[in-house]
């Protein structure tokens, strides 16, 4: 198995997730696909097809990178588990998963699958899987528990015992819901960075690709559960973010758009023939990561200072409309780890920003740069941002990008950045903090954390010990002023009255559970 490697550039790829990360490939069609079973309707999603930030891809050994890839693909893969509406977790290909000790996982898969051309999926075709996908040429592709599978046995038809180097089993837990358990089947030589000659065992199978302007999928009759699938296809249409999605669904050109921004919430409930929903996913907070090792932030004080100078009521209601809630650390209150001990910790106060900055030696303040992620909500939030730091006396440059992910993590264009949300689970730190990492701003060390992140992922679910090491993370993470943590915005997804059962996962940036949803005539 490939060995444990770093996560590189393309591990904060998630940030931008939700807003369609898709680029290049020509029109294609997948001849392996058969007729689409009869189901009710084919669902229009709004998707931006048109966004230059990732390239599309179907193929998980050519993904580059996390989570960018997963919503339109989902539905063609499913995993082995499947992640629901409430986060959890329930079989999906697999019939049974158990973390017996921390370096083992045992599965078992269900039997007579088949891929959606009707080649076997049994234990032997999932190991094939799993070693194509690290066979990814993409560092930071996947997971950095995924590095640590040291071998997977076959041990019958449908069974198989996944080790681990390191006790990270509970940490890929998740995963067997994720990209990294995509199990692709070739069907032919590569059509390039897209590859659509691959097929998966999901409810649905890819149709075509037409770059830049939809992506159709049909229902997969050899899925292990059709018949629960209530729809009988799904386009993924382009629209790119902005105005242009309330548009789409004013006109009918979409029946669904996840993510919109807060301020979209009274539009959609004033139109009568639209409906919305709103929810807290984990980790979709905004929040600016900081380089810690150089110049005036490297100094916790400053670093403090700005978190005192950050009005995050006042952002929330003039932002959020608000519908978000501060974030006082890296759960929200609603959270079972969430240390309440935190609540208003950085509560607003230039008196003591002032007194903080005095003490760390600039009583008169200093120039930063900041450079946001291009969305309407980070842009909007870097101008509160520089007003309000300037009012004790930092006077903040914001620089522009077309290449986010390069020019801040990579090349440090910029000393503080500024993210719409992060990732769940033991992610808000592998992706932020951990050492040698790109997420690691700066590359900024801290055993500590490095030390609570092995012993997290150790953890099998559900131990009382997680409560107690995650509470830890948060003390380290908020009292050493690691980021601004600024507000979780509400996810909110906008969609035709015609579309029932309207339910999103708690996935990056949110992702429609095409499980269960369905359209009425």
């Amino acid at each position: 198995m490939k060995s444990k490697t770093r996560e590189a550039l393309h591990r904060i790829a998630m940030f931008v997730m939700a807003i369609g990360l898709v680029l290049s490939a020509q029109a294609v069609t997948n001849l392996g696909v058969g007729a689409a079973a009869q189901g009710g309707g084919v669902l229009l999603i709004g998707y931006d097809l048109s966004s230059s930030i990732n390239p599309i891809a179907f193929d998980p050994a050519q993904f580059n990178g996390p989570a960018g890839f997963f919503s339109y693909n989902w539905p063609i893969y499913a995993g082995l588990l499947r992640e629901t509406t409430s986060g959890g977790y329930v079989p999906d290909l697999a019939s049974a998963v158990t973390v017996p000790n921390p370096s083992t996982i045992d599965i078992t898969i269900r039997p007579g699958l088949t891929y959606s051309n009707g080649t076997p999926l049994d234990a032997a075709a999932v190991k094939a899987g799993y070693e194509r996908n690290l066979s990814n040429p993409h560092p930071g592709a996947w997971n950095t528990a995924t590095y640590d599978i040291s071998t997977i046995d076959v041990t019958g038809t449908d069974t198989l015992v996944m080790s681990f180097s390191q006790p990270v089993a509970s940490a890929f837990y998740p995963l067997l819901a994720d990209q990294e358990s995509f199990m692709a089947l070739p069907t032919g030589s590569s059509t390039g960075s897209a590859n659509t000659k691959v097929v998966g065992a999901g409810p649905f199978m890819l149709k075509s690709y037409t770059q830049g302007q939809r992506i159709v999928l049909v229902k997969n009759p050899k899925y292990w559960d059709a018949e629960s699938i209530k729809l009988a296809g799904i386009t993924f249409t382009n629209v790119p973010v902005g105005p242009q999605q309330i548009n789409a669904l004013e006109a009918g050109t979409s029946e669904v758009e996840v993510n919109l921004p807060a301020s979209d919430i009274p539009t959609l409930k004033a139109l009568p023939q639209l409906q919305a929903s709103t929810s807290f996913p984990d980790a979709n907070y905004l929040f600016a990561p900081i380089c810690k090792l150089k110049g005036p932030l490297e100094d916790l004080r400053v670093r403090q200072a700005l978190n005192f100078a950050t009005n995050r009521k006042a952002i929330n209601s003039s932002l959020l409309f608000g519908k978000g809630q501060p974030a006082w650390s890296i759960f929200p209150s609603t959270s079972v780890f969430y240390d309440k001990s935190l609540t208003d910790y950085y509560a607003y106060n230039l008196k003591k920003a002032k007194h903080l900055m005095a003490q760390a030696g600039y009583p008169n303040g200093f120039s930063t740069t900041l450079m946001a992620l291009p969305l309407t909500a980070t842009t909007q939030l870097a101008q509160v941002l520089q007003e309000e730091w300037k009012q004790i006396g930092v006077n903040v440059r914001i620089v522009q990008t077309s290449n986010y992910v390069t020019d801040l993590y990579r090349d440090n264009k910029a000393q503080i950045g500024l993210n719409p949300q992060g990732l769940p689970g033991i992610q808000k730190i592998t992706t932020s903090y951990i050492t040698n990492t790109v997420g690691d701003l700066c590359n900024y060390d801290n055993p500590i954390l490095d030390a609570l992140t092995k012993e997290i992922e150790a953890l099998p679910p559900g131990s009382p010990q997680l409560k107690s090491a995650w509470t830890q993370v948060q003390q380290v993470i908020i009292t050493n002023a690691l980021s601004v943590y600024v507000d979780y915005s509400p996810l909110v997804t906008g969609a035709s009255k015609k579309v029932k059962n309207l339910q999103v996962i708690p996935y990056v940036g949110g992702v429609l559970n095409y499980w269960v949803v369905s359209l009425s005539s």
